[in-house]
């Protein structure tokens, strides 16, 4: 989303949060005031296919991410936040300066163990364990989340959406819980996402309408977190003036299961769910009923201080029923290995400094189920086995 398409409400919350970058530094002292930035860089190289840029036996320098994020407290019971982001991912992210969201925390009841909230304006979405910490390169288990399960190439779809939550927390001897329900407006407007759910860029647009998201946490007293998010997202297509697509429909549903265990220096971490998509009255493009499978097991290990070690086997599957891929071959006449991603990832994580992070990760993939269509359009020239490396370096302040 530009800087052209900011809603009424997002001016107001980041009118707030200028109100408070511009304050002396007296009053940036004040814990009612956080002003944050960071920047990163990324290298990647790649075989057999691109992602995010050039990559395809080259470096791309394509992957860039810097942001200002900011609250403000004006009173007790609200709180405005907010994050300016400059973001360029190859020919799937170039959208430039964006806000990335902005949102405000009422929390009007309180007591010494419970609280009650509505967060509204441009809100993150709570999706899974690591959405709403996904903006911040600091905040991530590596490099990439787990793409079966936070596509990159949907980023801006998942990340924030304007809309409303309800949101509570209880802590109890048994442990910590808390909920949140609501309500959003998603914007499915990119290639990306056209990709994503559609096959291919189209000439129309999908126009996202109303979206039920939910998510239950408990942190049990044994350092172990369970988590249950629910999605339940609807889009209509208005076709261009030469489509060969009809007006049609799409839902997307999902129930993701989540599954944390920490110990002293170890963190283990696998997420579960099987998105259902559904598409119907698209004329040229058949009515469709899919069950996906997306499911990542990850294993961290901070073996010094300042540094880390992740291991991860992420697994995707287009058509749970069609693991292979060989039936929609045989009906599209396209390659079989874009119905899945089984992806090896080892990265390794150095905090150079409290400011300053570095980073290395490989990925061995096979299958090309979320690979970025921008950067890859030619379907056929796509290759089922390739490999990938990143670095990046990142600085926050």
């Amino acid at each position: 989303m530009t800087a052209s398409r900011f809603s009424g409400w997002n001016k107001l919350l980041l009118s707030g949060l200028l109100t408070a970058s511009s304050a002396s530094a007296d009053h940036l002292a004040d814990p009612r005031y956080h002003i944050q930035g960071f920047a990163a860089q990324g290298l990647i190289g790649s075989t057999n296919n691109q992602f995010f840029g050039d990559s395809r036996d080259a470096v791309s320098t394509d992957f860039t991410e810097a942001g200002l994020h900011g609250s403000w407290q004006p009173l007790d019971a609200l709180r405005l936040s907010g994050q300016m982001l400059y973001r360029r991912a190859g020919e799937s992210d170039r959208d430039g300066v964006r806000l990335d969201y902005a949102q405000a925390d009422w929390q009007f009841y309180q007591t010494e163990v419970t609280r009650l909230g509505l967060k509204l304006g441009k809100v993150k979405l709570p999706y899974g364990l690591y959405n709403e910490t996904r903006d911040v390169p600091f905040t991530r288990p590596g490099i990439l989340l787990p793409q079966s399960v936070y596509v990159d190439n949907s980023r801006d779809l998942l990340l924030a959406a304007p809309g409303v939550f309800l949101h509570g927390a209880s802590a109890q001897k048994y442990g910590a819980t808390d909920f949140m329900l609501g309500w959003v407006r998603p914007d499915f407007d990119s290639e990306s996402v056209d990709y994503s759910f559609l096959g291919n860029v189209r000439p129309g647009k999908l126009k996202g309408k109303g979206t039920l998201g939910a998510r239950l946490r408990w942190d049990t007293p044994t350092d172990t977190t369970l988590m249950l998010t629910y999605a339940d997202a609807k889009a209509d297509y208005s076709p261009g003036s030469i489509d060969p697509l009809a007006a049609g429909t799409m839902r997307f549903r999902n129930l993701l299961a989540t599954v944390q265990q920490r110990f002293d220096t170890v963190t283990l971490t696998a997420e579960y769910g099987e998105p259902r998509l559904d598409l119907r009255g698209f004329g040229a493009l058949p009515d469709t009923h899919r069950v996906i499978q997306a499911a990542y097991l990850q294993g961290e290990w901070r073996f010094h201080p300042a540094w880390e070690l992740m291991l991860r086997h992420d697994l995707f599957y287009r058509d749970k029923y069609d693991k292979s891929g060989r039936r929609f071959q045989a009906a599209t006449g396209l390659p079989a290995h874009g119905m899945f991603a089984r992806d090896w990832t080892l990265g390794l994580r150095w905090d150079a400094t409290p400011s300053l992070m570095l980073r290395a990760e490989y990925h061995r993939v096979d299958g090309t189920g979320w690979l970025p269509g921008p950067d890859n359009p030619d379907f056929l020239s796509r290759e089922q086995r390739w490999n990938m490396w990143l670095l990046q370096a990142a600085y926050r302040f």
